[in-house]
């Protein structure tokens, strides 16, 4: 009997360390992405953001009414990016969460407006972007949805 709960905790760690490791790789996948959705928004470049999106993706702006699929995404993107005033964009990841292949990324945003004087104005607001694993090993988003902090 004392062999059957040595296994079985043995069994839980096991299982823990991988739960562990697990949500570690998530945390990178999490990051690269943001590292690469910023790169395209921080240096204006929204040719860049309709690979990132699944085809029927859908971004949910403030205030606004949904964009679906990724060519109407990357003209979102572009005429959001179009004035060039937008600058430093920034996501700290709240928490993330993995169930099969879907994943979920809760972020912290800061941005830098800058007016026609040069001054900049920082906003900021949350996230929460839903990805969804594609049969090519990458994380693409499916669900987008922003705020704005007031």
């Amino acid at each position: 009997m004392k062999a059957k709960y040595v296994l079985c905790a043995a069994l839980l760690v096991a299982l823990t360390a991988v739960g562990s490791a697990r949500a570690e790789d998530m945390r990178a996948v999490m990051e690269a992405d943001n590292a690469r959705w910023l790169a395209a928004y921080n240096t204006n470049t929204p040719a860049a953001f309709p690979a990132m999106y699944t085809k029927d993706a859908v971004v949910l702006p403030p205030g606004a009414q949904p964009v679906n699929g990724r060519q109407a995404i990357g003209r979102f993107w572009e005429d959001r990016l179009k004035p060039g005033n937008r600058k430093d964009h920034t996501f700290e990841i709240v928490s993330i969460g993995q169930d099969g292949r879907y994943a979920y990324q809760e972020a912290h945003w800061t941005l830098n407006i800058i007016n026609k004087a040069g001054e900049a104005t920082k906003v900021s607001g949350n996230t929460v972007r839903i990805f969804e694993h594609q049969p090519d090993g990458a994380w693409l988003t499916k669900l987008h949805i922003f705020n704005l902090s007031q």
